[in-house]
């Protein structure tokens, strides 16, 4: 796996995915939209009750994985977008700078998903703080 910066075409195509989150938000009654804040995570659990895995369009995924890496984003200090390139794959990634922890909201989410387990999204986001940054763990 290579870590590298967001290119303007990335960075375009995240704006569009978390414009469209915030997009599905206020269509599905959440007037005020998305803040990109913790206090998103009852929102985006509501958008999942209303909406099981198989309803989801592939962008609607992208778009609440969006949504999910920039809460943790904005509650982790010190990180950043980036793109995580594997052999077969390329995708969004938040990473801790200056380290080699690295976590995909969207595998996460997928993976989460594919358990067949009503999404849990605290519980998502917990694991995804954990293992962006140890430290959290200990405190």
């Amino acid at each position: 796996m290579r870590l590298s910066r967001l290119e303007p075409s990335d960075t375009d195509q995240l704006f569009q995915w978390l414009h469209e989150a915030d997009e599905l938000a206020q269509a599905r009654g959440h007037a005020d939209g998305l803040s990109g804040t913790a206090q998103d995570l009852p929102i985006l659990q509501a958008l999942f009750a209303q909406s099981p895995d198989t309803a989801l369009t592939p962008e609607q995924l992208h778009a609440l994985s969006a949504a999910l890496g920039r809460i943790l984003l904005h509650e982790q200090e010190g990180s950043d977008w980036a793109i995580v390139q594997g052999e077969q794959q390329r995708g969004y990634a938040i990473r801790r700078m200056g380290t080699l922890h690295w976590i995909s909201p969207e595998a996460v989410l997928r993976s989460h998903l594919r358990g067949k387990a009503a999404p849990d999204l605290r519980r998502v986001f917990a694991y995804m703080r954990d293992l962006l940054d140890p430290r959290a763990r200990m405190h």
